[in-house]
């Protein structure tokens, strides 16, 4: 039974694109385009930050193709049109933090999906330092603030932020982010699932943990409502 202490209070979104709105890419062959199979606990964009000017051009001239093939190869997640259609139906704003290029991200939300979902925010790597550093996903916090200003809206905190991805590193920057984390099950990820808030096999089990949600929120505020307006009846002065 899930406890709802903390995702009853999601008022958006923030994905991670590999591995969670697009199926997983193979960076282990990636590391090995990069001669750093050996180096295989050591974050690869951390080893490239390290490289001379020359070296860092050549690596991510690699990195630049390996992402341009795997693009055109790896599939949309199971599910995900109908969840984005869902978020859209039920007003939840939704955002993109990933370690991927901007402009990888921008084909998946322009050209991979079937129709153009609005999403708030795209992060890349671009914004430094990546993942699991939360300056993305505080850049994110800061468009959504802004937008919700522009419609007389209350801006929101982290923690009513829900961060769904597929790796420790994606429940690491939630938890420096101070937003609740959902860790997508697969093959690989499963021994992270005690470190996460929330997990979920498929995108149909979050349609259904955030349209229950939804039905609560609405019954609270429909009993609300009615206290409030019994308290009006009983605080009416008689004229009789």
């Amino acid at each position: 039974m899930i406890n709802y202490n903390k995702i009853k209070k999601v008022k958006a979104i923030i994905f991670d694109l590999d591995g969670t709105l697009l199926t997983g890419t193979d960076f282990k062959l990636l590391r090995k385009e990069l001669n750093l199979e050996d180096f295989a606990k050591i974050d690869i964009l951390e080893i490239i930050n390290g490289y001379s000017n020359e070296e860092k051009e050549k690596a991510n001239k690699i990195i630049y193709d390996f992402e341009l093939r795997a693009r055109n190869q790896i599939k949309l997640q199971d599910n995900v049109e109908e969840l984005l259609q869902f978020l859209e139906i039920n007003n939840i704003p939704k955002a993109i933090h990933s370690r991927n290029s901007l402009e990888n991200i921008q084909h998946f939300v322009y050209q991979r999906l079937s129709k153009p979902y609005k999403f708030h925010h795209l992060v890349g790597r671009e914004i430094e330092p990546p993942k699991p550093n939360p300056s993305g996903s505080l850049d994110i916090l800061r468009v959504f603030n802004e937008s919700f200003i522009k419609q007389n809206q209350s801006i929101i905190k982290p923690d009513e932020i829900l961060f769904v991805g597929d790796s420790i590193d994606d429940i690491t920057t939630s938890n420096n982010f101070g937003s609740i984390s959902m860790l997508l099950l697969n093959d690989h990820n499963k021994h992270h699932s005690q470190s996460a808030d929330y997990s979920i096999s498929n995108f149909i089990e979050l349609i259904q943990i955030l349209n229950l949600n939804l039905s609560l929120n609405n019954n609270n505020n429909n009993n609300n409502n009615n206290n409030n307006n019994n308290n009006n009846d009983n605080n009416k002065i008689s004229l009789n």
